[in-house]
Parts: structure tokens; sequence; C-alpha cells
């Protein structure tokens, strides 16, 4: 058995035309990277309140104690939660029944003086009472 013959030079780099460049490629510093992350968590949390305060008064978040305004009618109401110490603070919630559109949920419940009845793919009835 023979054994290889050595090379003078043990190792031998490839030979690339005359002009070509062998730079490493550029890697995004860490700077960039972190301003990079810290922009998408910007627009997550900018994003996060923003739907925030838009569904602040919709009545599909009321819970009982809340107080609502009408600034609809009677026909039409347009429903929205407000402070209870606001002037336009017309009814508080006194019961709030999910899964329904039967307004006489609120029949048993003292002191009621109106329901609202949102009907959507999730309805719900709101049973209100003055607020004092």
């Amino acid at each position: 058995m023979s054994t290889p013959p050595v090379a003078d030079t043990p190792h031998q780099l490839p030979e690339f035309p005359p002009g070509t460049s062998i730079a490493p490629t550029a890697r995004p510093s860490t700077g960039k990277k972190v301003k990079k992350v810290l922009g998408i968590v910007l627009v997550a949390v900018v994003a996060f309140f923003a739907f925030g305060y838009y569904i602040q008064d919709d009545p599909s978040i009321a819970e009982v104690g809340n107080c609502v305004h009408n600034s609809g009618s009677s026909d039409k109401p347009k429903v929205a939660i407000v402070d209870c110490g606001a002037a336009d603070a017309d009814f508080k919630v006194l019961k709030v029944v999910r899964n329904t559109s039967d307004t006489k949920a609120c029949e048993s419940v003292e002191e009621v003086e109106a329901a609202y009845l949102e009907e959507s793919s999730d309805p719900f009835v709101l049973c209100l009472g003055k607020n004092h």
C-alpha cells in the first residue's frame, strides 16, 4: 500500500479572478435588530390601546353597575357606556343577559325601567334602571 504524496503547501486557497471581492456578507448590527424589535413592540402597544379606546364605551362590554346613555331614540337606540357621574348617564345596568334576544329576561329584575337588546352574532340584553 502506498501513501499519497504530500503537497508543498498543506492548505491551498482557491484562486479568484482579479477584481473579485471575497469580503464577508454584512450582517445587521445589534442596534438595528433592537430598533426593529422595539418598532414592532411599539406598533403592538399602540394598536392595543387604540382598540381599547374604541371599545371602551361599547355596550357589548357592559357589566352590572355600569351606566349608559342613549343618544338615539327608543326605536333606534344608540347606547354607550358613560361615567355614572356624567350628566347624560341615563340608566344603570342592573343585569346583563348574554346569548339571548329575549327582553323578557328583564321582567324579574327589580327597579327595571328599560331593556336594551343588541342582536348580533353574540346577542345580549341589558336590563336598565334609573341612575339615581
